[in-house]
């Protein structure tokens, strides 16, 4: 269950060495994740993983809010306020308040695909000097739109490698 301790280690997994191919690298997760939910049988996608992480359908809701309430807010409060304090969200706590087990896995995959198309154009967008500015997140401290980046790429990361295990253990 999404555990990322972000740790400025992007680069180290993307091989990524500026800001466009980091880009690339989120503008494919909707992919990647597409990649899961072909190999996953229909029946099988509401199954946790053995080791008690998400289930296909919980990742997917997962991604979803995530982008939107974390990663969407904190690059606004980022480029709008002078060095904000950043909300921590905790991803166990939304999965089981809002039954991400009784949501529709295609309609969280879509707007997770939307809101992260929509969040790589934002970024691609921004002048270097609006990448430098930074907030203060709990646990993490002060953080740039680039260490943003590299946050939501960790991110991805982690969700990849438990989305991989997932499948080995449920594909047909």
């Amino acid at each position: 269950m999404c555990k990322t301790e972000w740790t400025n280690r992007a680069k180290e997994i993307t091989g990524a060495d500026d800001f466009a191919a980091m880009l690339d690298t989120l503008a494919s997760m909707p992919r990647r994740f597409q990649e899961f939910v072909d190999a996953i049988p229909p029946a099988r996608r509401r199954i946790r993983a053995s080791n008690g992480n998400f289930s296909l359908q919980e990742h997917a809701c997962h991604l979803r809010d995530i982008e939107i309430e974390a990663y969407r807010v904190r690059l606004e409060c980022i480029l709008a306020e002078p060095t904000p304090t950043l909300a921590d969200i905790d991803g166990g706590m939304l999965a089981r308040d809002r039954e991400y087990h009784r949501q529709d896995l295609a309609t969280a995959q879509s707007v997770f695909a939307a809101v992260r198309a929509d969040m790589v154009h934002r970024l691609a967008s921004l002048l270097p000097e609006e990448r430098r500015r930074t907030g203060v997140m709990a646990g993490v401290g002060e953080i740039s739109v680039d260490g943003l980046v590299e946050m939501m790429l960790a991110h991805d990361a982690e969700h990849v490698a438990d989305l991989a295990q997932l499948r080995r253990e449920l594909a047909d």
